[in-house]
């Protein structure tokens, strides 16, 4: 049947006509008579870290300076706790904040220090915009530290876990350079502890 080829024939030529001519059209109406220079090529964007290795020792530190601010504050019962608006952000922020205001209201005290090792990289992010630029594992222990009610006597759990395994993340702050704990919480996926 030649009828229907005839047919599908003529109208696939008229079709691709009308594309083409709509495609010159186009390419007419967008092209700009003159170009102008061409723009130079985005500058590579500088690491914030040169190696995981870096990553990591940053992050510790960063852990560092948030557990020692965390320690003297609960020591001071919960005084002075905005010196932790220095190195810690959004979640872990707020959750320090809470401890701090119930340590305050209910007459609590911290005394030893907690510890903190076996850091290890989880992920690392190159760009200062994002949120959690680092995550790791870190085990903390808890052997020498104790909370103290009114009376001096310990609050804690005697069996609560000495040493702990958490997933810490941290956000770049750009203005100082140094990463700030963003989030603390346990981990029970990795044995970070063992």
């Amino acid at each position: 049947m030649t009828y229907g080829f005839g047919m599908r024939s003529e109208m696939r030529r008229l079709g691709a006509t009308a594309a083409v001519v709509a495609a010159v059209l186009c390419l007419g109406a967008c092209a700009p008579e003159d170009p102008g220079p061409k723009p130079s090529p985005d500058p590579t964007l500088t690491p914030l870290f040169a190696s995981d290795e870096e990553a990591l020792a940053a992050a510790e530190e960063a852990y560092g300076r948030y557990q020692t601010v965390e320690d003297e504050v609960f020591a001071a019962g919960g005084a002075g706790s905005e010196r932790i608006e220095e190195v810690a952000v959004r979640d872990a922020l707020e959750a320090a904040r809470l401890g701090f205001e119930e340590a305050a209201s209910q007459g609590f005290r911290g005394v030893g220090r907690t510890k903190f090792d076996s850091f290890e990289l989880q992920q690392v992010a190159q760009n200062a915009d994002v949120e959690d630029v680092v995550l790791a594992y870190v085990c903390l222990d808890f052997s020498e530290s104790d909370i103290l009610n009114q009376q001096n006597v310990s609050i804690v759990n005697p069996d609560r876990l000495i040493r702990q395994a958490f997933q810490v993340s941290f956000d770049y702050e750009v203005d100082t350079k140094v990463l700030v704990l963003a989030a603390r919480d346990p981990w029970t996926g990795t044995d970070s502890c063992g």
